[in-house]
């Protein structure tokens, strides 16, 4: 971990040594979250390869289950964005929110959470903008690793004309400002070419981080990938080992007896005529016949179903890999067959829902929107379809049949605005007194 500047002084290596396993770690998963091979897998399968004596170690079927536990995940956790529910003007902050795409960039941040561990964004005039870990360097008090005082966003720009580049940008944040800088970057940091403070009016950092699970040894979130990349190249490996038998032997053979050779005087071959025909003399002769293989892989998918079931548990997605929940079945049984997911999700969503509420109150208050973040409460949807008449049947039976909510409330979680729900129940009301007929009463004529 990073508890000072020190790294960015003049003769410095960049990135620093002590971050690169870090960054390493990264750059893995980016690659497979791309459907690539990492080098580390490759040299694994080509030391496999040749202990076993194979001439071929590439692999052509790679099964990409990072990118779907970190799609499933994102799904789970904001799919369905969570609902605001404050005492401001709800519609002005949510038409906010839908201008500045928020929930389209949460989405991403949470894929960026599971495949990396952390999200980080970073605040930029009136809006914000997403920023990859690989640029990222946090310094921690030296008192308390687990405390940040300082973020560094840093990257190489200026390439020359053989890809090389020759600049480094950083940006050093604390609390209300930043500095921004240009390095020279030859094989090390070089000297500063350019530096400039900006104040950026907020009481926080620009720069927020959203996490996965941590724990007290270290600062950065855990990846989903790495509990599961171990059994996923093993899986990758013994597929690729049942192809390469299965094309070996669906080529066609032949056996039969000599006399079904044709032998060729000009290149001194024999070689099989099958448009001949080929008499037998007797039954005790052999038959021309096609040789039939039957490869025991019995072991093998015993041993590819065994992973698949450790897969399903320790990436916590269970049946949503083996099932996207089409069958017909009610609400509570898909929720049932989906809890780890679930259970998943909500950890997500606890462990950062007070930073997306302080993203949504900055947001605001860049741009001219008051929001008291004690009253600001997000609630968190499991992106599950909702079973409407099972929800009826429930509140019927434990209400006795009476009303639960106010036509208001219903109309609004319908997914109406408030004026919406006003117009609505202003036209419901119209409607109910046109068809209503017309009391009697008693005409006074003074009589």
């Amino acid at each position: 971990m990073l508890t000072d500047l020190d790294f960015l002084e003049s003769g410095s290596a960049f990135p620093p040594i002590s971050e690169r396993k870090r960054l390493e770690e990264y750059r893995r998963n980016e690659i497979l979250f791309n459907s690539g091979i990492p080098n580390e897998w490759q040299s694994d399968f080509s030391a496999i390869a040749r202990r076993l004596g194979k001439k071929q170690s590439e692999i052509d079927t790679v099964f990409n289950y990072q990118q779907l536990i970190s799609k499933k995940t994102a799904d789970f956790v904001c799919g369905e964005p969570p609902t605001l529910e404050t005492e401001q003007d709800t519609d002005k902050i949510s038409k906010l929110l839908e201008q500045q795409e928020f929930f389209n960039k949460l989405y991403e941040m949470f894929i960026d959470i599971s495949r990396f561990g952390n999200a980080v964004l970073k605040f930029k005039d009136k809006s914000f903008t997403a920023v990859s870990p690989m640029f990222w360097f946090p310094i921690c008090d030296k008192s308390d690793l687990k405390t940040i005082t300082q973020h560094v966003i840093a990257y190489p720009v200026n390439p020359d004309r053989n890809g090389k580049m020759q600049s480094l940008y950083v940006e050093i944040h604390e609390k209300g400002s930043f500095i921004e800088r240009l390095y020279r970057l030859g094989g090390n940091i070089g000297a500063v070419e350019y530096e400039k403070k900006h104040a950026t009016g907020l009481d926080d950092f620009a720069v927020q981080v959203l996490t996965n699970v941590t724990s007290s040894t270290s600062l950065f979130g855990m990846s989903d990938y790495k509990i599961v990349s171990s059994i996923i190249e093993k899986l990758i490996w013994r597929f690729s080992c049942i192809d390469s038998v299965l094309d070996k032997h669906s080529e066609p053979s032949m056996s039969g007896p000599e006399s079904a050779m044709t032998y060729d005087e000009q290149f001194g071959v024999s070689y099989l005529n099958l448009g001949k025909y080929f008499a037998r003399a007797d039954n005790e002769s052999p038959d021309l016949k096609y040789i039939t293989w039957d490869g025991n892989l019995e072991s093998s998918f015993k041993e590819a179903e065994m992973l698949f079931n450790q897969l399903y548990i320790l990436s916590e997605m269970g049946q949503a890999f083996a099932d996207a929940g089409g069958n017909d079945s009610s609400g509570t049984a898909l929720k049932l067959r989906l809890v780890s997911p679930r259970v998943k999700a909500a950890r997500l969503a606890k462990l950062n829902n007070a930073r997306v509420k302080n993203i949504i109150c900055t947001l605001c208050s860049l741009n001219g929107i008051s929001v008291d973040y004690n009253g600001l409460t997000l609630h968190w949807n499991d992106g599950l379809p909702v079973d409407e008449t099972e929800q009826i049947q429930t509140l019927n039976l434990a209400t006795g049949g009476k009303a639960v909510m106010s036509q208001y409330a219903a109309l609004k979680q319908r997914g109406l605005s408030d004026a919406e729900a006003e117009a609505e129940l202003e036209q419901i009301n119209e409607e109910n007194a046109a068809v209503q007929p017309l009391q009697l009463g008693v005409i006074d004529n003074g009589e």
